[in-house]
């Protein structure tokens, strides 16, 4: 069942109000004065090799360290929690807006791909640091909101079970 254009506008209008709070959220913590600052006096001097070293490229190491004592459980909650959570509307969103997404391999390769656009962005531009756990983090709330959407049509009355995911 093809979703009527109004409706089609509307996920629309939700996966770009999607997209920009996760740039917020992962690529804009700061004030806007600071990235002004920062893209005019301090970009110029900055080398991907500095943003390579700073990189966890070793699966499940910072997501080990969130274990820590070390660290304050709301600082834990908020980084796991919030890496998941901020990607559940896109396995939700991408299935209802493109037909080509309504399988879980593809809905999944399309959140890997936003994610790792978000942390390339963050180690091309030094504002942040490339994460390998934060990718994986990502995918798995994009993973947990397609099978959310699944369950959702699934549990729709019969009239609606042919809406074309599965």
């Amino acid at each position: 069942m093809k979703p009527s254009a109004p409706t089609r506008f509307v996920v629309f209008l939700l996966l770009l109000a999607c997209l920009a709070v996760l740039a917020k959220f992962i690529l804009f913590k700061k004030s806007p004065r600071y990235y002004r600052h920062y893209f005019r006096y301090e970009y110029a001097h900055y080398k991907i090799s500095e943003g390579k070293e700073k990189a966890n490229i070793v699966p499940f190491k910072t997501i080990k360290l969130m274990q820590s004592d070390r660290l304050s459980d709301e600082y834990r909650t908020d980084n796991i929690a919030g890496n998941i959570v901020g990607f559940i509307p896109l396995g939700i969103l991408f299935p209802l807006l493109f037909v080509g997404l309504r399988r879980l391999w593809r809905t999944t390769l399309m959140v890997f791909l936003v994610s790792l656009g978000f942390e390339v962005t963050q180690l091309v531009t030094g504002i942040g640091i490339f994460d390998i756990d934060d990718l994986i983090l990502n995918v798995t709330g994009g993973i947990a909101g397609y099978l959310l959407i699944i369950l959702f049509i699934r549990k729709r009355p019969v009239a609606n079970k042919n809406a074309g995911i599965a």
